[in-house]
């Protein structure tokens, strides 16, 4: 299948990427950042990925791309503030651009957000954890016409914690990791790979479930009052 995935560059954007490789898909991946995926030679099925490197807040430097048949929308950032124009430009605007673009195409079969935890809890900085409960309402509103039009699935992952290397500074400072996980049932964090697991099972294997919010967080509870992270 023809796989379109954003924030490919590092981690869970390129862990994805590389699941979709890895089962012989081909996979067109946006980034702001430099492919880093091309050039490496471990990577399954490299030959079939292709990079563009493009902001998606900006409408117009998105590429033309046609005959998408999966569309993971993952690409996000999150400013340290409780107001932050870019966090709402790039996680909920750019997002919808994307889709808007890339999802109403006749052979389309499935679309994919990454919602976060934050948009079911209110955790994190204030405009991050809007944007993604935004991306939640969007993505409600998208299963409807995709549904009716074209009969693809279109369904959020509101992860938790994912262990990738922006976040390790969280995991390295012991005392914030303990507050994190008494919040946290499980008492740890996902993979990036694991959470590429579920990306790929909503979009590639699942064919039934759609217009959902999934919490994949661990059991993270409401921690707003001890840490943004």
């Amino acid at each position: 299948m023809k796989v379109l995935i954003t924030g490919t560059s590092r981690g869970i954007g390129r862990a994805c990427a590389l699941k979709f490789l890895s089962e012989k898909n081909e996979v067109i991946g946006l980034d702001v950042r430099p492919d880093s995926i091309s050039g490496d030679s471990s990577v399954k099925n490299v030959k079939c990925y292709k990079h563009f490197v493009c902001d998606i807040s900006q409408e117009n430097s998105l590429p033309e791309i046609k005959d998408v048949e999966i569309l993971v929308n993952n690409a996000g950032m999150q400013t340290a503030s409780n107001f932050s124009l870019d966090d709402i430009k790039v996680n909920l605007i750019g997002t919808m651009a994307v889709t808007e673009k890339y999802a109403f195409q006749k052979k389309i079969k499935s679309v994919l957000f990454n919602a976060s935890a934050s948009a079911l809890t209110g955790n994190e900085f204030a405009s991050y954890a809007a944007s993604k409960a935004g991306v939640v309402g969007y993505m409600k509103n998208c299963s409807i016409r995709l549904a009716n039009k074209y009969r693809a699935t279109c369904n959020a992952l509101c992860f938790g914690g994912i262990l990738t290397e922006l976040n390790e500074p969280v995991v390295q400072d012991k005392s914030l990791w303990k507050k994190i996980m008494d919040v946290t049932p499980l008492k740890r964090w996902a993979t990036a790979e694991e959470a590429a697991d579920w990306i790929y099972f909503m979009t590639a294997v699942n064919k039934f479930c759609t217009g959902q919010a999934i919490d994949v967080s661990g059991g993270e509870r409401n921690c707003a009052d001890l840490f943004v992270w």
